[in-house]
């Protein structure tokens, strides 16, 4: 098999890699074990429990026992879900009207950090 050939299809299946690392966007992380909780912990990076079930009006208290300052932000089209919480403190969130299903939560600071929000009822 010809140099260039060789390169061109280690050039393609490195672009195959790197494409699908970059994951779909706004997309859920797996919640096959939801929690209905009314505190949610953020610390070292991550959030306890990392799938939580909750309605919309619930209210979710969400404390930082973190360093850093952190946030609890539901991604989602047009309803605002988000607390900035500043490093050893706590912030109430009101579950907002969402439909059914299940949403990635994520920290605006520390983008690594994710859960999964699944809204029932």
């Amino acid at each position: 098999m010809p140099r260039r050939n060789i390169v061109a299809i280690a050039v393609a299946a490195a672009l195959v890699v790197a494409v699908s690392a970059c994951g779909g966007g706004n997309e859920a992380p797996a919640c096959e074990d939801p929690q209905a909780v009314g505190t949610v912990t953020m610390a070292d990076f991550s959030y306890e429990p990392s799938c939580i079930e909750a309605a919309p009006g619930d209210t979710l208290e969400v404390v930082n026992e973190g360093q850093a300052p952190h946030t609890f932000t539901v991604e989602s089209d047009g309803a605002e879900a988000e607390v900035d919480v500043p490093a050893g403190e706590q912030a109430t969130l009101t579950v907002p009207d969402l439909a059914a299903g299940t949403y990635q939560v994520v920290c605006t600071y520390h983008p690594q950090m994710e859960a999964a929000l699944r809204i029932v009822g």
